[in-house]
């Protein structure tokens, strides 16, 4: 058995307590707060959640409504009918102040933005992705939304790795060596959405015209079709920030981690060789030669 290490362990109880301190914040603003999670003139938003996370989804939901900005529409996708008939007490609280749960067909990470895709009545306004797992800062819709104020064209993410073509030019490297994303706008950047997409109203009606193609050829990542989609109508990923951010994770849900699985597992790789056309790397090489990368 593994010794613990006593300095580690209570290193790591330090630096929880203000993840834990904001969790009881959350808490205490879903059991008596009477606000609004949602207002006027804001992006809409959507995510989705399965299993044991359901439980602590109203966390995540909890940190979006405590923002200087909050969404025009708040939506949670759920696959199970009773989720949505009798939701847990929490969610009861915030369809009061707002929130939208809808019953959708389970299509894995792809059901946090694929009804919106198809159900939206129009595509006035852009659209936010977030994920289930994370405690969102405060500014993290007001600065994603001043991103396309500036840049309506781009995609915009707080989260981004830079794309390698392997030496034949034939393949992209391992998705785990890639090093972090470009700071601005750039189709070698490979947004994912667990720190937050945002999707300007333009790349929302392609992807209502392509179609649900990412059944065939990449059904567990959500990531991989946005940005294949981006690369083949050349239409930017641009990464917030020069650094590339990662929000507190919310405690205990990464018991079932679909991106241990998708990474550790290889299965990213083998989803991108299924998606991305030669056109696609043809592209990626061209940037990358561009930006100095490749002679």
């Amino acid at each position: 058995m593994a010794r613990i290490n006593p300095l580690a362990f209570a290193a790591n109880i330090v630096r929880n307590i203000p993840i834990h301190l904001s969790i009881f914040r959350l808490r205490l603003r879903n059991r008596y707060s009477r606000t609004s999670i949602i207002e006027e003139g804001g992006p809409t938003l959507s995510l989705t959640t399965h299993g044991h996370r359901l439980k602590g989804v109203f966390l995540a939901i909890e940190s979006i409504a405590r923002g200087t900005l909050k969404p025009s529409r708040l939506m949670l996708h759920l696959d199970v009918e009773d989720h949505v008939i009798n939701p847990l007490k929490t969610l009861q609280r915030l369809q009061k102040r707002g929130l939208e749960i809808h019953l959708s067909e389970n299509l894995g990470p792809h059901t946090k933005i694929q009804p919106w895709i198809v159900n939206a009545p129009s595509f006035s306004a852009p659209h936010v992705v977030a994920d289930d797992d994370i405690l969102y800062p405060r500014w993290w819709l007001k600065r994603l939304n001043a991103c396309f104020t500036s840049d309506s064209t781009s995609i915009h993410a707080y989260r981004a790795h830079r794309m390698v073509v392997a030496d034949d030019e034939m393949s992209l490297t391992p998705y785990d060596s890639w090093p972090p994303g470009l700071g601005g706008p750039s189709n070698l950047n490979f947004a994912t959405c667990v720190s937050g997409v945002l999707f300007p109203p333009e790349f929302l009606q392609l992807m209502r015209e392509v179609g649900q193609g990412f059944r065939e050829t990449c059904p567990r990542n959500d990531d991989l079709w946005l940005t294949y989609l981006a690369i083949e109508n050349k239409i930017p990923i641009s990464q917030v920030a020069q650094e590339s951010l990662h929000f507190d994770v919310i405690p205990g849900t990464q018991t079932t981690s679909l991106n241990a699985t998708n990474v550790f597992e290889g299965q990213n790789d083998q989803q991108i060789k299924a998606t991305f056309q030669p056109s696609t790397l043809r592209r990626i090489v061209e940037l990358e030669r561009l930006a100095g990368y490749r002679t």
